[in-house]
């Protein structure tokens, strides 16, 4: 899903958690249900009851896509030399700036916490919770093989890392990068900064 919910063919949830995702980006708050349902043009009784609310919809769109993005994420571990856990972690920060790229409105949602603070809602927080937890690993590896400071600050690493690449996803959604291929551009950043990260941390 992006910023327009599907069109007809879809079904009538994946509609909702899309229009909830739209409204949410351009009234810069949760929607109500009855704003939801008058969107995509449909009674309220259709809704599933496990929806009573429009944040409830909105949850299950955050989470939908975050599932996606952890997927990505994994699969562009694998496809990197297992030997080398600093180009493990690149390619964590390139998938997910293509994620950024795909989902914006999900992204600016996760990004500003005024409006859903991910970190309340347990079964959003599991899924950053567990990026953290596997950006921890690949570094720590990378320190077992003298590649970092036998005593570099990991969770630092991780939260600069983290911070940097909120930056460069949100320049790629805002526009503010190469017009012909911002995401190029930001992945090209992406990787000269771990690159940096990873010479400077050496003993």
């Amino acid at each position: 899903m992006t910023n327009s919910f599907p069109r007809q063919t879809a079904s009538l949830h994946e509609r909702a958690m899309a229009a909830s995702l739209q409204l949410t980006d351009s009234l810069g708050q949760v929607p109500s249900l009855a704003q939801v349902v008058a969107l995509i043009d449909v009674p309220k009784g259709s809704i599933d009851p496990a929806f009573s609310e429009g944040r409830d919809l909105l949850i299950a769109a955050i989470e939908r896509s975050l599932t996606i993005l952890i997927d990505d994420c994994t699969r562009a571990v694998v496809k990197v030399d297992p030997e080398d856990p600093v180009a493990q972690f690149t390619a964590i920060g390139e998938a997910y700036l293509e994620w950024a790229s795909r989902h914006p409105a999900q992204f600016r949602l996760l990004a500003d916490t005024r409006r859903l603070d991910y970190r309340t809602v347990p079964r959003l927080r599991r899924y950053v919770d567990s990026l953290n937890e596997l950006m921890s690993r690949l570094l720590l590896r990378a320190r077992d093989q003298g590649r970092l400071h036998p005593r570099e600050d990991i969770e630092m690493l991780v939260l600069s890392s983290r911070c940097f690449a909120m930056g460069a996803a949100s320049m790629i959604v805002d526009g503010r990068l190469d017009a012909t291929d911002g995401l190029g551009a930001a992945k090209r950043m992406m990787r000269d900064f771990v690159l940096r990260m990873a010479r400077s941390s050496r003993p």
